[in-house]
């Protein structure tokens, strides 16, 4: 098994030639089977250059590179209609907030497990919402829907009950519509505020937005979610 972080960042090798194809910049995930359907590489370019491997053509995902037979097996994100449609859905694992089927508001995803052999999802890491110095887990197996504003999984009937949340953390429970999800975009924002950047966040033509290096303010913060770059912001901020 291998966490997302020990996959993002490596590079791709073609074995025809040994030659370098870029480096791994993000996994689109198929949200319907829960599993990595492609690997976006990226040459330096970002989006100008960047291209989708299908991870059926993944031929191993060591601890020092991602290879692939050829570099035939990559193709743009325009030419791949699936990699294209996947990424307009814009599903995130890492930073979507974990909700149960019963309505109870979890946590945050901070890290996910893949099977490098299949690309599945295999389970999830996530920050307790009523302490978020604590991890808890939850298998893919229990993982109903990856949606777009929330990741729902089941409630175990007969499991410890539901944590004691904050008063903050009830009111975003109670009203996981549009006016929880800014309540607790919020909270993410002031827990960001303070933390330094990176590496370069970039828009979809490949400017740089936010410079590594950049210390998080809440104008940095509204700078990110202008630019749907809210999510990436709460992964590269330390």
């Amino acid at each position: 098994m291998k966490k997302s972080q020990e996959i993002l960042g490596l590079p791709v090798f073609s074995i025809v030639d040994g030659r370098k194809l870029g480096q791994v910049k993000d996994l689109v995930i198929n949200p319907e089977e829960g599993k990595v359907d492609f690997i976006l590489v990226s040459n330096g370019s970002w989006y100008v250059g960047a291209r989708v491997l299908p991870f059926k053509a993944v031929m191993g995902v060591g601890e020092h590179a991602v290879t692939t037979e050829s570099e035939n097996q990559l193709a743009t994100i325009n030419d791949t209609s699936s990699a294209n449609s996947l990424l307009q859905r814009n599903i995130e694992v890492k930073g979507n907030r974990v909700l149960t089927n019963k309505g109870n508001l979890v946590g945050v995803v901070s890290e996910y497990e893949i099977d490098e052999e299949t690309g599945k999802l295999v389970r999830l890491e996530y920050k307790t919402a009523a302490d978020e110095s604590k991890i808890e887990v939850v298998e893919a197996e229990n993982v109903l829907t990856f949606g777009t504003d929330v990741i729902v999984i089941k409630e175990q009937t007969g499991s410890t009950p539901p944590p004691v949340l904050s008063s903050e953390s009830k009111e975003v429970a109670a009203n996981v519509g549009s006016d929880g999800a800014n309540l607790f975009k919020e909270r993410q924002k002031q827990f960001l505020v303070g933390k330094s950047v990176i590496q370069d966040i970039k828009d979809a033509d490949g400017n740089v937005i936010i410079p590594e290096g950049t210390v998080v303010t809440e104008e940095i913060c509204d700078l990110a979610e202008s630019k749907g770059k809210f999510v990436e912001l709460s992964q590269c901020a330390k």
